[in-house]
């Protein structure tokens, strides 16, 4: 454990940490120090075996929301601007220091790298049906994978639907496009 701890904090601070496999948010913690780290880590063991360290990255996120199988698509990209410290789980429901931007505020050649870098990860991952893949948009121009979301949001509210919504789809059209994906899987 000391030399996970060690390596987690040549990376700098602040860091995230997370169960590798838990949705919304739940169970991630913003550390700044050592004794956080060790607090952060426990916590993400409540939730998960396996636990993932980020280093912090100076930018915005954006999202993409993928659908399909050999031929996928990827709906309008979106944005979350923060204002306070990261898009906690109760920030996700309640919206109340953030926003989402739909469509993202990035020129359109920054999308279409945007758009390309999430269809090469979803291929390359072997994703099928739907995700959403994150990335992170630096304050120095770069782009950093941030994860793949295979199970994501699928409320009226949810950043997914929205995103393919924006693009011209219906709730209806995605939710049958689904059903013909799994069919078509068999």
């Amino acid at each position: 454990m000391e030399e996970v701890l060690s390596a987690a904090e040549a990376l700098g601070f602040p860091l995230f940490v997370k169960p590798a496999r838990s949705g919304s948010s739940l169970g991630i913690t913003k550390v700044n120090n050592m004794q956080e780290l060790i607090t952060g880590t426990e916590h993400a063991f409540t939730h998960d075996n396996k636990v993932v360290i980020e280093e912090n990255i100076h930018g915005f996120e954006v999202g993409c929301a993928v659908l399909g199988n050999s031929d996928p698509m990827i709906g309008v990209i979106d944005e979350i601007e923060l204002q306070g410290h990261f898009f906690d789980y109760s920030e996700k429901y309640s919206l109340i220091s953030s926003k989402i931007h739909l469509p993202a505020r990035i020129d359109e050649d920054i999308a279409m790298k945007v758009k390309e870098t999430a269809m090469s990860i979803y291929k390359t991952l072997g994703c099928r049906g739907f995700a959403r893949v994150d990335m992170f948009l630096t304050t120095d121009g770069r782009m950093v994978f941030n994860e793949v979301n295979t199970i994501p949001g699928f409320t009226s509210n949810s950043r997914y639907p929205n995103m393919l919504q924006a693009s011209g789809m219906t709730y209806a059209n995605i939710l049958n496009q689904l059903i013909e994906l799994a069919i078509a899987e068999d």
